[in-house]
């Protein structure tokens, strides 16, 4: 009887209450084509409200009763939406596709989707899709995100490129592929992520830490791939996506189709997916902007995925599988005899090589890399309005394989090109299992989770200095975060706690016995966030959060050569665990032709990790090899600033601006760190034609990039002697450099469908330059002039 009462108190005060939030997005449909709807008019009569989406066709209504709300949605030269929503007691995220042509649809009942209480809807958030995101198809994860504000990648040499978020990198940035924690041999600079970014629809990057809901080692951002959600109406569509780059002649094809069933099997469907990509040696530019090709920087890349799903009102399950596959040549020139030789190259800009030329051969020093991966999930709404429990299980399997260049010693088959001298095999189980909770107090929504990860490595490779050594480990974590909406204001909380256990089994060679040392880390995480939406223009968001990591198992132990990245590493037992602080302030401000966002950031970091050059290198059979020892510093402060803006003016043009500001801080040495991005302006001009004769969203712009010099550098050695060289030379940047670039797009009817097709040059004026977080900038050019078309074809 109790619970009766309670329930229907509970229901009625949820009837009085109007503090929830709508969010949504419009995008303008035809069949299968989407683009997003900026300017689109939301009116509410019942509020005698009206607002307009942003420049991403995103709005967001505050002050909203639970129940049935009607909302007219309206565009030129599109059908009108007069709907009813049902409001949940939770705030709402929808998205609405707008359909061509001038009939109005009347009518229609929608059904929110509530939104997930197991994120951090305060923290500092930047999502790439539509247009943007199919401007970058063809270009790997990495680059893909070097036009988000805050982001630089890493480079090794053309092929390789690793995500950066506010100057932080390698494990602490965490990436979540389909709602899985990417694993894979991650541990260098030179192994970009096993991931094809075809399989995502959405790619949403996280600033700052993000440890409550993916684990404590989120310290410097997740990246969210997220896929199209699965079809809900039977028949079979999907689409074919071509791209052709003339640097390294590329080649990219990848194509989707997917299906549901109606009648007995309503609520089935199913998707397959495929990409292939290969390219040639690159080219660089160098002196008086001549080309010239990188000898041994070929690559071939086959990927695939399926995906079967069965959803019901109160419960649904998947399955999901997908196959990386990718052969990389490493540049030649990073092969050096000697410290003098070494010098020789890395003390001047990269030299021309007039020998080499184009081809798709992959020779020695290459890797190649194979990562699977099978998710199982589901979730089950609880009767008697009990909330909602998600799970996930998943199971990688990731491959990586290192040839030397020099297989001399390797005499066992007269085939050395056939055997590796590290071949690592990482096997990861990762199971997710949450608990969304009724509301509480008829204002409170969170989420209650637990996490557990275990891996297990095994090297099998010839080389004769083992790099990293075998190891296992175990992990476990607990959260819970709660959301408190009042009014304009969203409060925010969380705290986990995690555990984590390793083993390593190294090899003695001096004793020849095996040794095991182990390692037990635990340490709590909190996150504090609030926003508070001033009108629906403007908005400001605070986030503190606390994030820590253990240190990884070659910052500990790795000593040998790591032949893809030019470099002998030097671990060191005797690290601890690194912690950070991380603060972000931002400000939004999005009008009918001005939409703008600045994010201020401090992140404190106590014993911060990083792999710091040595005055000397290593000299082997193989060649020299510039050496690095992981150390870390006590205590370190990033910072820095996020701004960009969109202006729309006299009705066809836009400009828009991003600019990144980064500064890295040893706070007891009282000198800059090593590896921070250098300054980074990026501004693009468009004018656009809503329609041109039969043509639709035709556009044509101008783009430049301007990266500064890196001064801001470590003290360096006193000159004079060799080893100081070496130390200084890998210390020191390379000049600043300024590209500009061009695209031009549209959208071709092509029967009931339209076809996208964009255009675009990147370094237009074909600039010979090196970029100071390119790890072969000591030997090799970046990239030169590249022209680039991209199709994509809806059925």
């Amino acid at each position: 009887m109790f619970v009766g009462i309670f329930s229907f108190t509970t229901v009625i005060a949820q009837q009085a209450t109007c503090n929830l939030s709508l969010t949504g997005n419009i995008s303008l449909s035809v069949d299968t084509t989407n683009t997003t709807a900026r300017g689109a008019s939301v009116n509410i009569p019942k509020m005698h409200k009206s607002i307009v989406t942003d420049s991403i066709g995103n709005f967001i209504i505050a002050g909203i009763c639970p129940g049935k709300l009607r909302m007219i949605i309206t565009y030129e030269g599109y059908k009108t939406i007069d709907t009813t929503l049902h409001i949940s007691p939770d705030d709402t995220v929808i998205n609405f596709s707008l359909q061509s042509n001038t009939k109005e649809l009347t009518g229609v009942t929608v059904v929110g989707e509530v939104i997930h209480k197991d994120q951090i809807t305060t923290a500092v958030k930047t999502t790439l899709s539509g247009k943007e995101l199919d401007e970058t198809r063809g270009l790997s994860l990495g680059e893909s995100l070097k036009g988000i504000t805050g982001l630089n990648s890493i480079q090794t040499g053309p092929s390789i490129s690793k995500p950066v978020i506010h100057g932080l990198y390698g494990n602490r940035i965490l990436i979540m592929n389909n709602g899985v924690r990417q694993e894979g041999q991650t541990w260098g600079n030179d192994h970009a992520p096993e991931i094809d970014p075809f399989v995502a629809t959405n790619i949403t990057v996280i600033k700052g830490a993000a440890s409550i809901r993916y684990g404590s080692d989120a310290i410097g951002g997740v990246i969210l791939l997220d896929p199209k959600v699965m079809p809900t109406k039977s028949g079979i569509g999907g689409e074919i996506n071509v791209v052709g780059m003339t640097n390294g002649r590329t080649g990219v094809a990848s194509g989707i189709v997917e299906g549901g069933f109606d009648k007995k099997l309503q609520g089935l469907s199913w998707r397959l997916q495929g990409t292939l990509k290969q390219a040639g040696n690159a080219s660089a530019a160098y002196f008086e902007g001549a080309d010239n090709y990188l000898a041994n920087t070929a690559f071939k890349e086959d990927d695939y995925s399926a995906t079967l799903n069965y959803t019901k009102k109160n419960f649904g399950s998947e399955l999901y599988y997908s196959r990386f596959d990718t052969k990389i040549g490493i540049a030649l020139r990073s092969v050096t005899g000697s410290e003098t030789d070494f010098l020789a190259i890395a003390s001047q800009p990269p030299q021309q090589d007039t020998s080499a030329k184009f081809s798709n051969d992959i020779s020695r020093p290459y890797q190649t890399v194979n990562h699977q991966l099978i998710k199982a999930s589901g979730f089950l709404n609880l009767p008697h309005n009990l909330g909602k429990i998600e799970g996930v299980y998943a199971y990688q399997q990731d491959t990586r394989k290192e040839y030397d260049f020099d297989p001399s010693y390797n005499t066992s088959t007269s085939n050395t090109n056939d055997i590796p001298d590290l071949n690592f095999e990482l096997n990861t189980t990762t199971v997710n299992l949450i608990w969304e909770h009724p509301q509480i107090a008829h204002k409170i929504v969170g989420s209650i989770g637990l996490d557990f990860i275990t891996h297990g490595n095994i090297e099998q490779g010839t080389s004769y200095q083992q790099l990293i050594p075998n190891f296992q480990d175990y992990g476990g974590g607990a959260f819970i975060i709660e959301k408190l909406l009042v009014n304009k204001w969203t409060f925010e909380a969380g705290v986990r706690y995690d555990y984590r256990w390793l083993q390593a089994y190294l090899y003695n060679g001096t004793t020849v016995i095996e040794e095991r040392p182990t390692y037990n880390w635990e340490d709590p995480t909190v996150n504090l966030g609030t926003s508070y939406r001033f009108n629906n223009k403007f908005s400001t968001t605070f986030n503190f959060g606390s994030a820590w990591r253990p240190p990884q198992v070659i910052e500990l132990f790795a000593d040998g050569i790591h032949q893809s990245a030019a470099s002998w590493q030097y671990g060191d037992p005797n690290l601890k665990l690194e912690r950070a602080y991380n603060t972000n302030l931002a400000a939004n401000y999005n009008s009918d032709n001005f939409q703008s966002e600045l994010d201020v950031y401090a992140n404190y970091f106590q014993n911060y990790i990083y792999a710091k050059p040595d005055s000397s290198g290593v000299q082997t059979l193989s060649g020299y090899f510039p050496a690095f020892t992981y150390t870390q510093a006590k205590n370190t402060l990033f910072h820095g600033i996020d701004f960009s803006f969109k202006y729309s003016f006299l009705n066809h043009f836009s400009l828009e601006s991003k600019t990144s500001i980064v500064r890295g801080w040893d706070l007891d040495l009282h000198q800059w760190l090593i590896g921070v991005p250098a300054d980074r302006f990026d501004n693009t001009i468009k004018y656009t034609w809503k329609t041109l004769g039969k043509l639709k969203d035709v556009y044509v712009g101008i783009n430049n990039i301007v990266v500064s010099k890196q001064t801001k550098l470590p003290l360096f050695l006193s000159s004079g002697t060799a080893d100081a060289k070496v130390y200084n030379v890998l210390v020191n940047s390379p000049q600043g450099y300024m590209l500009w670039g061009t695209q031009v797009g549209c959208s071709v009817p092509i029967g009931h469908h339209y076809l996208d097709i964009s255009l675009s040059v990147t370094n237009l004026t074909n600039v010979a330059y090196t970029d100071y977080l390119d790890e072969f900038r000591y030997y090799v050019n970046a990239l030169g002039r590249n022209i680039a078309l991209r199709i994509k074809i809806p059925f």
